[in-house]
């Protein structure tokens, strides 16, 4: 592409599309097997071809020396475990829909962190995606499955996930991206022995395998160009793009795994999705305000001005632009 500012947004196109593959196929093969099995395709596969690659052009991986990289790793690891539990449970347009109220939590995070008290419109952002969260699993609740509130659980890791990934520009994707495969695979390895191993739906066929393979491969795709996308681009503006996924996980949902639309659900998802989109476009619109990024790489042990530029932008926002 000749316009390298838009690179980004084909980076994150590109790993919408990918992602939207693997959930699909891991609702498929979690038919034919335990979820803990699936989120373990879901580490190796990227684990060995990422670095494998990384091995062939001789790229530099990084273990231990970086503290972002490790928050980074270790929250989207324990995010992964908790999608993929979800999986077993959830249509995959639910479990998109209600994960992304991460933009909220960004928002209050800026409350401890920058001393901001969250405005009236974050908190009437917060009360619409309650709301939607309320609409969509109500029926469940009621009876008492909270298992909604893990996915809402999953939006906060994702969130301090993706915190830390525009601060790891410095390091070549494929590192990130193999630190992020290999602590997750410990984590998928964990929840072998700390949560049970429900029985299929159905028995194991090969064509189940081919889903596993899918879940691996799609995935491998999707986390190489989402770093690449986050740590090349505005976070502001990718975040807003990164929510075409949600029209392809809606089509594969209903076309290839066969749940059928709920009308009633439908009605919270702009009740979540509304909000969500509303402060990332106040986030690029005040995205000038954040100062510009000293040359080099940073220091992990040092604060970024990215990240709390990121914070304060999402406070900021929703009081109009109005700094400290």
């Amino acid at each position: 592409m000749k316009n390298k500012s838009l690179q980004p947004y084909l980076w994150i196109l590109i790993s919408g599309f990918a992602f939207s593959w693997m959930i699909t196929f891991a609702a498929l093969a979690s038919r034919g097997t335990n979820w803990q099995t699936v989120a373990l395709a879901r580490c190796v596969i990227p684990l060995a071809t990422v670095a494998l690659w990384a091995w062939w052009d001789g790229a530099k991986l990084i273990v231990w020396n970086s503290p972002i990289l490790w928050m980074r790793s270790l929250a989207g690891s324990c995010s992964l475990v908790g999608t993929f539990y979800a999986l077993s449970f959830m249509p995959p347009t639910e479990i998109f829909t209600i994960t992304n109220i991460f933009p909220i939590w960004v928002a209050l995070l800026s409350w401890p962190v920058l001393g901001r008290f969250p405005s009236g419109l974050v908190w009437l952002s917060i009360l619409s995606s309650i709301v939607g969260v309320a609409v969509i699993q109500g029926g469940e609740l009621r009876t008492g499955n909270y298992g909604v509130l893990i996915v809402v659980g999953v939006s906060l890791l994702s969130a301090i996930a993706m915190m830390g990934l525009n601060r790891l520009k410095h390091l070549d994707p494929r590192s990130v991206v193999v630190h992020f495969s290999a602590t997750a695979l410990v984590a998928a390895l964990g929840s072998l022995f700390l949560f049970p191993m429900e029985l299929p739906s159905e028995a194991f066929h090969w064509t189940h395998w081919a889903e596993l393979l899918g879940v691996g491969l799609s995935a491998s795709v999707g986390q190489y160009f989402l770093t690449r996308a986050f740590t090349t681009g505005e976070p502001a503006r990718v975040s807003v793009a990164s929510l075409s996924q949600f029209v392809f996980v809606l089509i594969f949902d209903v076309t290839l795994v066969g749940n059928a639309l709920d009308w009633n659900k439908l009605w919270g998802i702009p009740l979540i999705l509304g909000p969500t989109a509303w402060l990332m476009l106040q986030r690029v619109k005040t995205s000038s305000i954040a100062p510009s990024s000293v040359a080099g790489p940073p220091r992990d042990n040092e604060p970024s001005p990215a990240v709390a530029a990121e914070l304060a932008i999402c406070a900021d926002s929703a009081v109009g632009g109005k700094s400290e």
